[in-house]
């Protein structure tokens, strides 16, 4: 098991941490209008080779996976926090997300970064459609992998490797964690690694899971955590007091009065061979 140490403010996932099994409708996660709305304050490409996502990338290299020179396939890329790097590597990179504002994030970064190998296509998964095959189909932390054809869609577009990034548990949240219990809710798991094996195993296709234990830490403004508590706990079904969640996160204000949460996680990157 490999142990990435503590990062602070780098995160592959929106400045709050969203766990997709919130509630029991997963495609909400897939719709354009939600992941628009999250744009304006998901994070963004940052530089140097001590971050979040150049570690996972040093990763998948270090287990196999060649992306110099090569075309790849970027599923649900978001802001583009792994394409730019990808980019950087590989010859061309196709990137796909459902959202058009966090395309338009990912193009307004590779302007400024002189970036110019990477085509955005703004398509759901199931919809997306492409005449070539990709050397790398790489997959991280995206809803949009949830079922059979889905998975079976990453292999079909795989011309050699598949690179997939997933949950293998749920996400403990130390700001979320009190909320939880005061409104009596227990967070869900999101197993969609365990899932992604599974099915794998069942087509018999061997591959490599490497699983990754860390803490994302966040700092916030007192607004932004406000919202982010009020919206996971609405997910959820709960009605809660703004008031009284404006009180909670007092305790999380650090010395630089920025709001800081820190959410252990467990994911798994999944590699294999197109077969």
């Amino acid at each position: 098991m490999l142990t990435l140490p503590t990062l602070l403010g780098q995160t592959a996932l929106p400045s709050a941490p969203i766990n997709f099994a919130m509630t029991n409708d997963s495609k909400k996660y897939s719709t354009k209008d939600f992941w628009n709305s999250r744009a304006a304050s998901f994070p963004r490409f940052e530089s140097g080779d001590d971050t979040y996502e150049a570690r996972m990338l040093r990763l998948a290299r270090e287990n196999g996976v060649d992306f110099c020179g090569k075309t790849v396939l970027d599923v649900g890329c978001g802001s583009g926090m792994y394409t730019l790097r990808l980019a950087r590597m590989a010859d061309h990179v196709t990137a796909v997300d459902v959202s058009d504002e966090m395309l338009r994030l990912l193009r307004e970064d590779a302007a400024a970064m002189s970036i110019t190998n990477i085509t955005t296509v703004c398509s759901g998964w199931d919809d997306f459609s492409a005449h070539e095959r990709f050397d790398v189909v790489f997959a991280s932390m995206t809803p949009a992998i949830e079922s059979d054809a889905s998975r079976e869609k990453l292999m079909q577009y795989a011309a050699d490797k598949v690179v997939f990034m997933g949950f293998s548990d749920r996400m403990l949240s130390n700001v979320m964690q009190g909320l939880h219990e005061h409104y009596g809710i227990a967070p869900k798991i999101f197993n969609n690694a365990q899932d992604m094996r599974t099915w794998l195993d069942h087509n018999g296709v061997p591959y490599t899971a490497i699983p990754v234990t860390g803490q994302w830490v966040v700092a916030k403004s007192r607004e932004d955590l406000v919202d982010v508590c009020l919206t996971t706990l609405r997910e959820y079904g709960a009605e809660p007091d703004q008031r009284f969640v404006e009180a909670h996160v007092e305790a999380f204000k650090d010395e630089q009065g920025q709001y800081v949460e820190r959410t252990d996680y467990v994911i798994e990157m999944i590699i294999w061979q197109k077969r």
